[in-house]
């Protein structure tokens, strides 16, 4: 038996190998489907996708890339940030998504345990981590990643109501029990921002909130019920705002520049996953708080 230290480890590294992936999936995803929302997004001569090229390449060079130079995390290191090729800096982007990767797969882990239920956190914080990327860079959230998102989310709930044994779930909290539970929070999250959208386009004629966003909540609310799709609506509309009005205060951005949403609701997302579940229903527990409730 493996001690907590041991497994801690083997899972940030199993997570930041992953990671890897996770930057190529990142890159080449949106690649000549999107418009760039950023400048140093270089177009290729030719058409890619996750699969094809199969081996990973320099974006600048495109030259294929030797198996060491794609070790997760040390690669970067050895060469210095910089292709062995052409010497072209390689993006830090690429590093803190690993980085980010292993530190989410041991937090799954300590919260959670071997178990399936930590899969599926570490398969939710890797969707996430995939779509604050993409939304950063072209200011899209792919239909490719909610659409399987929401439905994984129905049959998780789906599992958790039929298939589970006596006394015990297959996919414990933050998830849904039952499929009302994830049909609530896949209408209530999407209808929130469905009515935001509405009323901010017909006082201003114009979307001042991106259909992907609704989306990305239909995905979270079907995964973990209303009560994280709230929670994840308010702490993500906080920190956006925040953020946006500090980007506003150091001449970064004005009051008509669009922000992605995207990773302030992933951000709110996560932390309702980890320890945040207890938090929400805290928080909701006031009269007036949970509206979803009313319809129980």
């Amino acid at each position: 038996m493996l001690s907590v230290a041991t497994t801690s480890i083997l899972c940030f590294i199993f997570g930041s190998i992953i990671g890897s992936f996770l930057g190529v999936c990142a890159y080449r995803l949106p690649m000549a489907r999107y418009e760039p929302a950023r400048d140093g997004i270089r177009e290729l001569a030719a058409p890619v996708s996750i699969w094809k090229p199969a081996r990973s390449f320099c974006p600048q060079c495109e030259r294929q890339l030797a198996w060491w130079h794609n070790i997760p995390l040390i690669s970067f290191c050895i060469l210095r940030g910089k292709c062995a090729f052409c010497g072209t800096r390689i993006p830090l982007r690429y590093f803190v998504i690993e980085i980010l990767t292993g530190l989410l797969c041991t937090a799954c882990f300590l919260r959670f345990g071997l178990s399936y239920t930590g899969a599926l956190a570490f398969l939710l914080s890797c969707a996430l981590l995939v779509i604050v990327y993409i939304d950063i860079d072209y200011m899209i959230i792919p239909d490719k990643i909610t659409y399987p998102g929401t439905a994984i989310g129905l049959l998780v709930a789906a599992s958790n109501q039929f298939l589970s044994p006596p006394g015990r779930l297959l996919f414990c909290p933050p998830f849904s029990a039952s499929l009302y539970e994830s049909a609530l929070g896949l209408l209530f999250g999407p209808g929130v921002l469905l009515l935001v959208w509405g009323l901010y386009y017909l006082v201003r004629r114009r979307e001042g909130l991106g259909l992907g966003d609704i989306k990305l909540l239909a995905l979270i609310g079907a995964l973990c019920g209303p009560e994280c799709a709230w929670f994840t609506i308010l702490v993500g509309s906080v920190f956006g705002a925040v953020f946006g009005l500090l980007a506003i205060a150091l001449g970064r951005r004005s009051f008509t520049t669009y922000i992605p949403f995207g990773p302030y609701l992933a951000i709110a997302a996560l932390l309702y996953v980890f320890k945040g579940y207890e938090l929400a229903l805290f928080f909701v527990s006031g009269e007036g708080l949970a509206p979803w409730r009313m319809l129980r």
